[in-house]
């Protein structure tokens, strides 16, 4: 499980062994989210907020110590929320955390999981927060594996500290192994990738078998006036490389999720049927549960609302209570739901219109995915058309430090990765925006990486 997930499990647990109040209700992304925007957390304010939070609640600490710390940082709006969530009796994920290395600092519910854990495997090392990593280290005992590349940490924002963790790693683990055998990607698209790597001074790739990929592989560049003459010329391509070879997937990716605004308006207008990770109907194992329950939601009542709720508990009641990442994309899928229905839908047919994925542990199928960075991590696609490449989106243009910046250039780093034998980058030279369209520069990375495709697509 991943471990504010586990968290969440040894808190039901063994919340009593530090005076928890048994009923106190755990987070899920749904309520988070309302929680955050009912106390003014904006767009503009939320990093602001999420350092503030993170920070007062870092460490084994205690309510006390939390609003200590919150009270000397002076923030309005991470003050509200604090008393929002102690009034209504839950806890936030970071709190979790919190809570979970306060109960393994209790000796006779630590030695409990070093007795039941032989060894703990983490993977995706570079993702994991300080105090994530002092859980694992607290219930390993020193018998530990970690995989990780520091080049794909993406979730600094998040609170991740893969330079500090690597480091005590390194500083005290047995034996390190060092890969860079690439066993997804074509030559052509890790020579591109390498450029990334070694301005970031991380290890450069190998192919592992050049011989899976006929010709090499390829790299195209597409040059537009803006995005709506990008995205006629992504769709083209996308249909043209399925009509080529219907089996391929092909995954469209973005930094800003806007930027797919577009690409959705002409894949629909050309009858291309897609998958938009980006939608919280999109989790095979949410449809899963949904496609197993709608029939006896539906005979529950003859109101949609209600069927819809009835619906949400009978998946919540399929679920163990510290599941609180499939227990948030259950609520978030029946809220499309309501706006589906809202739109004339019946609750079948709202239902019908959400992924089905005929194997939960392979979701990626042929045809076109939309997704962006953070949704895409861990994926492969046989092609892969990276959006966007301007002044502003990658980079961010909130990305205005010089480790914001480095962070960025991971992230193009991981977009990259994703592809399998193709990839395509693609640069605009009009943004549109809510004053209108304006000109944009290239990425300032845009170059470097173009110097490695072997074609471009008009």
């Amino acid at each position: 499980m991943n471990l504010h997930g586990f968290s969440a499990l040894i808190i039901q647990a063994h919340g009593k062994a530090i005076g928890l109040d048994a009923d106190l209700l755990l987070p899920d992304k749904v309520w988070y989210q309302r929680a955050c925007q009912s106390v003014g957390v904006t767009f503009r304010n939320s990093s602001e907020f999420g350092e503030v939070m993170r920070v007062a609640k870092s460490g084994p600490s205690d309510d006390q110590l939390v609003l200590e710390r919150l009270l000397e940082m002076n923030n309005p709006i991470a003050l509200r929320f604090e008393r929002l969530i102690r009034d209504e009796s839950r806890l936030d994920f970071d709190d979790l955390l919190r809570h979970g290395r306060r109960i393994l600092q209790v000796e006779a519910v630590r030695e409990i999981y070093r007795g039941h854990f032989e060894v703990v495997l983490v993977d995706e090392v570079q993702d994991l927060s300080w105090d994530q990593y002092q859980l694992v280290k607290a219930i390993s005992s020193g018998r530990a594996s970690y995989a990780g590349d520091p080049a794909q940490g993406i979730y600094a924002f998040a609170g991740a500290e893969p330079d500090r963790i690597f480091q005590d790693i390194r500083s005290t683990a047995a034996q390190v192994t060092e890969l860079n055998e690439c066993h997804r990607s074509s030559p052509a698209v890790i020579r591109a990738i390498n450029v990334v790597a070694r301005r970031m001074g991380s290890t450069e790739l190998e192919c592992a078998s050049p011989e899976r990929f006929p010709g090499g592989g390829l790299v195209a560049t597409v040059r537009s006036q803006d995005p709506d003459d990008e995205s006629v010329i992504i769709v083209n391509n996308a249909r043209r490389l399925l009509e080529q070879d219907p089996s391929l997937s092909i995954g469209i990716i973005v930094r800003r999720g806007t930027r797919l605004d577009s690409v959705r308006r002409r894949l629909d207008e050309a009858g291309v049927i897609y998958e938009d990770w980006t939608a919280p109907t999109h989790v095979a194992a949410v449809v899963e549960l949904m496609v197993r329950n709608v029939t006896e939601a539906e005979g529950s009542s003859l109101d949609q609302s209600a069927q819809i709720q009835e619906l949400q508990t009978l998946c919540l009641r399929s679920l163990e209570d510290w599941d609180i990442d499939l227990t948030g994309e259950v609520i978030a899928a029946c809220e499309a739901m309501t706006e589906q229905v809202r739109r004339g839908l019946t609750l079948r047919q709202a239902v019908q219109t959400c992924k089905r994925a005929g194997d939960i542990d392979a979701p990626v199928s042929p045809g076109v995915h939309l997704l962006n960075a953070h949704v895409g991590k861990g994926q492969e696609f046989d092609w892969v058309l990276v959006m966007g490449m301007e002044e502003g989106l990658v980079p961010d243009f909130r990305a205005t430090e010089a480790t914001a910046q480095e962070e960025e250039l991971r992230t193009l780093h991981v977009m990259l990765t994703r592809a399998k034998f193709g990839l395509a980058i693609t640069a605009a030279n009009m943004q549109f925006t809510q004053y209108g369209s304006r000109p944009v520069k290239l990425s300032p990375w845009w170059e470097e990486v173009a110097a490695s495709a072997t074609e471009s697509w008009t």
